[in-house]
Parts: C-alpha cells; sequence; structure tokens
C-alpha cells in the first residue's frame, strides 16, 4: 500500500516536469559552452534517466538527500559496470542548509575480516589482471554503496527506502534503452568478458555473446526484487540479512571469504572532512582514503603563484600545475591510506608554510621527476568504473557524491542481479606499505568529491570518476572556476591534461609522464616537450566530472555535466 502511495506520488511528479520542462544537456544539445539553468533545485550525473530520476524526486517534495540516493539507485540500474549494490562503495561530500553544517561521509567497503596476505601472495602485484585480488570470489570487498545511501537518507533524508527506490525498481523491472557507454563498458578492454565467464552474469548482461546492443531494453528482473526487498524491509536485509545469507552461500561455495558477519558488521563513517582556503574561498574535500588531501595541497601549493595571469591552457600554465600536483603526489604516496587508525601529519601536509616549501621547490624552466615509490602497473589506461553524481535543493542542500564499482570481479550473484566489486586490489602485499591488506580495514581510493563555500555558503560542487585521473581532474575544474570565473559548463569543457604518476597501491602508471587531450595544440605540447616533459599519445578523453554552481547573490544554479561520457543536467 505505501509503495502504491510512493509510485503515485513521484508519477504526478513526473508528470508535472514533464508540462513544466527541465533543462537537460548531452553531448552536442544544448552547445558546449552553454549551461543548464535552475533555480529550485538541479540534478547532474553521468546518466540522463539517473538525472531524471532525481528531478523526479525533488519535484515530489523531496530534499537534496532523497534525491541524491534516488540518482545512486538508478545508476546502479542504468550503468551496472560503475557501481551498483555490489560496488566497492564510495565518498560523500555534504551541505547541510538548516545548520550549515559540512560533513563528509565514508562508504568504501571494508575487506573481509577473514583477509589473510598469504592468501593473495600469487603474483607480486595486486591489480594483474590475473591476480586473485582482481579477478576471483577473493577479490570483493564488503559493499558500501547501500550503507552510504541508508546514512544519507536517515541522518539527512526526508522520504521512505520505497519512495527513493520507486525509479530504481521501474528501470530495472521495466527495462531501460541501452546507450553507447553502457554497452561499451561490457565490450571494452575485456572488463565485460569477467562477467561473461559465468553463465547467470552473462545471461543478464550478454546476448548472442555479445554486450547487450544500442538501443535495445535492457531488463534487470532479479535486480528489481533485490531492490524491493530493500524498499520493503529496509538496508538490514541486505546488512546481514537474507540477501547477506545469500551472498555468503555463494561465496563460500566458491572459495571466496566474505561471510555474513561481514556484512553485518559493516557501516558506513561520517566524519569531518578537510578544508583548506584558496583566494577567499573554502575549500572542502574528502579525508584520508580519498585523494582530498592532494586536491588540497595542489591549490595550496598554486595559491603561491598568480594562475589567472597565465594564459589558461598555455604551456606555463599546464607546466605550473603538472609540477604542483606532482609535489602533492609525493605525499600521498606517502601517507594516504583508508585506515582508521593511520596517524597522518594533516597540519603539516595542508599548512600553509609547508605550501610555500613546495612552492619554492617549482622549475619555471623544467619538469622534475620523482623516484616511484612502488612497482607500477600493466593498465594501460585510465579505466572508469565509477560514477559521480551531484544534486542541489531549492533551500541549498548539496550532496556531491562519487562511488564505484571499480572494476567487476565477473561475480554476479545468482538470484539477486547484484555485480560484485575487486576491492581488494587496492590494497599492497607490502608489509611496510601503510595499504598491506589486512582484514576489517578500508583501502586507500583516489575518489575526493569537493565543495566549495564564500562566506559560508555553497558556491560550487563537484567531484569526478576516472580512476588516477580523479583528483587532477577535479584540482583543473576547481583553478577554472575560481581563477579564470568559468561557470560550471565551461570548467567542465575545457581540455584537461593529466600527470602520470606511480603511486604505492593504486595503479598509477611508472613514471611522470604527461598526457594531454587531443584538443591542445601542437604548438602546446611542443613547449611542453621543452621544458622536459615526456608527453605521451594524446587522449580522446580523460575522466568524467558533474559540477554545479550556485550563482552569488541570485541563488542560479548552474549545471556543468560531463560531455566525455552521457553526462546530464536536469532543473527546475
Amino acid at each position: 500500500m505505501r509503495r502504491d502511495a510512493s509510485r503515485n506520488r513521484i508519477g504526478a511528479a513526473l508528470m508535472a516536469v514533464a508540462v513544466a520542462g527541465w533543462g537537460i544537456s548531452g553531448p552536442g544539445t544544448p552547445p558546449a559552452e552553454a549551461s543548464v539553468m535552475g533555480v529550485n533545485g538541479m540534478v547532474v550525473t553521468s546518466h540522463p534517466i539517473a538525472a531524471q530520476a532525481g528531478l523526479r524526486i525533488l519535484q515530489a517534495g523531496g530534499n537534496a538527500f532523497d534525491a541524491a540516493v534516488a540518482s545512486a539507485a538508478v545508476l546502479a540500474v542504468v550503468e551496472p559496470l560503475m557501481s551498483g549494490l555490489g560496488g566497492v562503495g564510495g565518498y560523500a561530500l555534504v551541505h547541510h542548509a538548516e545548520s550549515g553544517a559540512v560533513r563528509s561521509l565514508d562508504f568504501i567497503g571494508a575487506a573481509p575480516f577473514g583477509a589473510d596476505p598469504e592468501a593473495f601472495s600469487a603474483g607480486s602485484r595486486l591489480w594483474d589482471r590475473t591476480h586473485p585480488a582482481r579477478d576471483s570470489f577473493l577479490a570483493p570487498l564488503v559493499p558500501g554503496n547501500l550503507a552510504g545511501w541508508a546514512a544519507l537518507l536517515e541522518e539527512y533524508g526526508s522520504m521512505t527506502w520505497a519512495e527513493v527506490l520507486a525509479p530504481a525498481i521501474e528501470y530495472a523491472e521495466g527495462g531501460f534503452a541501452v546507450t553507447p557507454a553502457v554497452s561499451g563498458a561490457f565490450g571494452t578492454s575485456g572488463f565485460g568478458a569477467d562477467v561473461a565467464r559465468y553463465p547467470y552474469g552473462a545471461g543478464i548482461f550478454f546476448k548472442a555473446g555479445k554486450p547487450w546492443p544500442v538501443g535495445e531494453i535492457l531488463k534487470q528482473p532479479d535486480l528489481a526484487k533485490t531492490l524491493r526487498a530493500i524498499a520493503d524491509g529496509g538496508p538490514e536485509v541486505f546488512y546481514g540479512g537474507a540477501l547477506a545469507e545469500t551472498f555468503a552461500r555463494t561465496f563460500a561455495e566458491n572459495g571466496g571469504i566474505l561471510t555474513v558477519e561481514d556484512f553485518r558488521n559493516y557501516e558506513a563513517r561520517w566524519a569531518e572532512p578537510l578544508s583548506t582556503t584558496y583566494r577567499g574561498y573554502t575549500v572542502y574535500s574528502q579525508p584520508p582514503g580519498g585523494s582530498g588531501m592532494t586536491v588540497l595541497q595542489t591549490l595550496n601549493i598554486l595559491e603561491q603563484f598568480d594562475v589567472a595571469a597565465l594564459e589558461h591552457n598555455s604551456p606555463e600554465f599546464v607546466h605550473l600545475v603538472a609540477e604542483a600536483l606532482k609535489l602533492a603526489f609525493v605525499d600521498e604516496d606517502a601517507w594516504n591510506t583508508g585506515k582508521d587508525y593511520a596517524e597522518i601529519p594533516l597540519d603539516r601536509l595542508l599548512s600553509k608554510e609547508y605550501a610555500a616549501e613546495q612552492a619554492a621547490r617549482f622549475d619555471p624552466e623544467r619538469a622534475q621527476f620523482h623516484e616511484a615509490a612502488r612497482p607500477g602497473s600493466d593498465l594501460p589506461t585510465a579505466v572508469e568504473h565509477t560514477t559521480h553524481h551531484t544534486v542541489v535543493d531549492r533551500d541549498h542542500n548539496v550532496v556531491t557524491i562519487t562511488q564505484t564499482l571499480m572494476l567487476p570481479a565477473g561475480v554476479v550473484v545468482p538470484e539477486t542481479g547484484v555485480i560484485f566489486n575487486n576491492g581488494m586490489s587496492y590494497f599492497s602485499l607490502d608489509p611496510d606499505d601503510v595499504n598491506r591488506i589486512e582484514g576489517g580495514q578500508r583501502p586507500r581510493f583516489v575518489m575526493s568529491p569537493t565543495l566549495v563555500t564564500r562566506f559560508d555558503e555553497p558556491y560550487f560542487a563537484l567531484g569526478s570518476a576516472g580512476g588516477w585521473t580523479i583528483p587532477q581532474t577535479i584540482l583543473q575544474v576547481l583553478v577554472r572556476a575560481l581563477d579564470y570565473d568559468m561557470d560550471a559548463a565551461a570548467a567542465v569543457d575545457a581540455p584537461r591534461f593529466v600527470v602520470r604518476y606511480l603511486s604505492n597501491s593504486i595503479p598509477y602508471l611508472d613514471g611522470t609522464d604527461l598526457v594531454l587531450e587531443k584538443d591542445f595544440s601542437a604548438e602546446v605540447a611542443e613547449a611542453l616537450n621543452g621544458r622536459g616533459h615526456r608527453l605521451r599519445e594524446p587522449a580522446n578523453r580523460l575522466g568524467m566530472l558533474n559540477a554545479i554552481r550556485i550563482v552569488p547573490g541570485a541563488g542560479v544554479l548552474s549545471g556543468g555535466p560531463d560531455r566525455r561520457r552521457e553526462g546530464h543536467a536536469a532543473a527546475w
């Protein structure tokens, strides 16, 4: 009965949206330089259906926290290789309008308590494709996504589970049209082949032995049943109830170590975000575990220079930003971890005095190279099995949330439709490494949702997908917004570059090479090469970032969906 009422409520809101209209941007429409604008609320995601689902919730009277959960659940359905109920988890940064609080939420999954480094010692690198931590029933962490949604909903939400999960259930049950990004994810780089190895997963996501075709309707009835069970019984059915029992039984039968107790003992955790000031703004980002420290350290270094005096994306600009990022990555390599007992000297690392010392190391004429601390990965390119969305409501509650499946371990648990992650590969086998494998602890990730305030009011909220490119993408978009006063769309659309720097357990590549997106001119590349940068082949696209800017004074919302994937913004 409650489910029917919630469907009617949300269905009526969808009708109102259809009458009133909303702003949605996508590849080629509207023009790249145009922002989607709104006043009463906005949702920016990597998939149009997820953006519309969040807007439905806002139109039905929900707040940003309700809408963020609804969009996250729809992304679990329509981008099944990017996040989902079996995903690693992620991080969220929130601004609560009534209290003015800015808080961080860590819902990265934890290693099973039975995780033993010896069980993962076959091979030197956890990320290697044939390693048990990368591709087996030993690979998954306890999934954290649902726990993150629960923390948001229970702390600040105004709707029921049945209401916020209704859109996801509709799309899982009734199906959705497969987009190029979804079909391509299953066919690219062999990652879909991991799922295809098992008959149950192959039966859902493959048709005649090939990834589900673009434009055809994909239905996931078992996933719909799983979502309906959560809507009826709450997240407890997943973390210790009947679903947990089903998961644990499947893993035990196939040599895995996840148990019902692992699920029952897992919880998301709230924390104080890291912050720094930058040219009159306050910038908040994710505490250690995520790469917020790298974003903020780089900003502190750049504050020592007159960035705005440099032509945007000129050789001088790229050189300065790349060299600052390298210095920050050295500290991340040494210190960053998701373990809850780690002692990290954040006061020093984020101090302006330390930033001045780091800035003094900058050579305006020559690129510097930093010795790799750990062996590198053979992964050839950045891999985006992560998604990000940002939501702002009429009261200026803000949720900016990054979540990931990371990569599929190939495991889709029968009768549930849930694809599991391979988050164990983000640990290290080195016994001296702060990120060594340890039961019950969380590995470090690079996700780092970020929020900028001015005069204690939210101004700019953003986050990124794209593996090791994430902190660099966030940093560049921040600088464009804060130093060059670009609106959200222009800051997101502008060509990017990334430093390839090896980090201890994350799969950065060897050395400190530089990669430019293809839109940079040959003259810029030649000038950077003259400064000693080792340039790799230009990239078609680097990362994916979604952002919302709240225009000061007017309170107008300006959306920046990323056209590098299928970014969309929905507003009213």
